[in-house]
């Protein structure tokens, strides 16, 4: 009988320790991931766990595109998270899997990277013989900035909040105008608002953040002078606990819409206001069907637009340049939920102003007071 328990036991665990195995295949020592498979990721966010089991197969026997040197190009994601969080991350992968269908270049890349590990990894990256290296994440500005010089054969992708000045011949720069989205979610708060308080719940303090702060701001004015903003910075993209600590304090202050501007922080804003009268708003990805009854909508990016901009033109022989996503170009309005017709029409007509430029929205980087 002992035996037969000893046995129970020890398959449980079995099953237990390979359910907990993870994204895909154990990290390297080296810092590297394997390449990535060479089927496209699945489209949708909660598909994310799906796309990242397919991430240990290796790319390199798929077809590879020629760099304008003859030579071949090879192309390396550095991230800062999980692409299992169905958010910011999970686009990124989506992004990379698209330029390896499309394009035919050999592709791989590294999750859960911090700032300051960032060099360390790129380097790894660059010893293997990657030609191209990505950093999807505005905290990484000042690595690529150092590492460039270094490598002038090899071409860095960077993303940051806009133009930059003085960057290394090798650097491409994808300017993410996350605030002028966030501008329509901030006329969607103003007019859908009833206690006239509105939440921001951010992580770090990036500039792309800051600025969506200031439009929000300015968004909310001009639809609802009445209207007031208070925003938190819980210090961490993605740590839900936080987030719902955050959320649930601006609640508790009285506010009933709240603009989420965290990855996996979100999961924590969702479970701090299920069940309550408060309507939230998030980005990335759609997130609708994790809390239907008080999403309102979402500000979608996709990343491949500009990433397939760019790698074209550095497979063309151009090493540096500026692509900006904003509103029309990689970032788009979801449905809109749980306000009136009105509403959801004039947001709408709002974005489709901020996307065809008949609306200007300034980018403001000092937080407001």
């Amino acid at each position: 009988m002992k035996a037969r328990t000893w046995v129970i036991l020890l398959t449980l665990f079995a099953v237990l320790v390979s359910a907990c195995g993870g994204a895909a295949t154990p990290t390297p020592t080296s810092g590297q991931r394997p390449a990535a498979t060479a089927t496209s990721a699945t489209s949708g966010a909660t598909s994310a766990a799906s796309g990242a089991a397919a991430a240990s197969p290796s790319a390199a026997s798929a077809g590879t595109t020629p760099t304008a040197k003859g030579g071949t190009a090879r192309l390396a994601m550095i991230m800062p998270g999980t692409i299992e969080d169905a958010d910011y991350n999970f686009v990124g992968y989506q992004a990379l899997q698209d330029l390896h269908r499309t394009l035919g270049i050999d592709v791989a890349y590294q999750e859960r990277v911090a700032p300051a590990d960032a060099e360390r990894v790129a380097r790894g990256f660059i010893n293997d013989g990657y030609t191209i290296i990505a950093f999807h994440g505005g905290q990484f500005v000042t690595t690529v900035q150092s590492l460039a010089p270094q490598f002038p054969n090899v071409t860095f992708i960077m993303e940051s909040a806009g133009p930059a000045q003085n960057l290394p011949p090798n650097v491409w720069n994808i300017g993410r105008r996350f605030f002028e989205g966030f501008y329509a979610l901030g006329a969607l708060g103003a007019l859908a608002t009833k206690s006239n308080k509105i939440g921001i719940v951010l992580g770090v303090q990036l500039p792309d953040f800051i600025a969506a702060i200031n439009a929000i701001k300015q968004a909310v004015q001009e639809n609802n002078p009445k209207a007031t903003v208070v925003y938190t910075f819980v210090g961490d993209q993605n740590d839900p606990v936080k987030a719902r600590q955050a959320a649930e304090a601006q609640v508790n202050d009285g506010v009933d819409f709240i603009i989420m501007v965290v990855n996996l922080g979100a999961q924590g804003v969702i479970e701090a206001v299920k069940g309550k009268p408060v309507l939230i708003t998030t980005y990335y990805t759609d997130k609708y069907n994790q809390a239907p009854q008080n999403m309102a909508a979402s500000l979608l990016t996709d990343f491949s637009t500009p990433y397939a901009n760019v790698v074209k033109n550095i497979l063309a022989g151009k090493r540096s340049g500026y692509e900006e996503m904003r509103p029309g170009n990689g970032m788009s309005l979801s449905p809109i939920h749980n306000v009136s017709p009105d509403v959801a029409a004039k947001v709408q007509d709002i974005f489709q102003k901020v996307a065809s430029k008949q609306i200007q929205v300034p980018e403001v980087l000092q937080l407001p007071k």
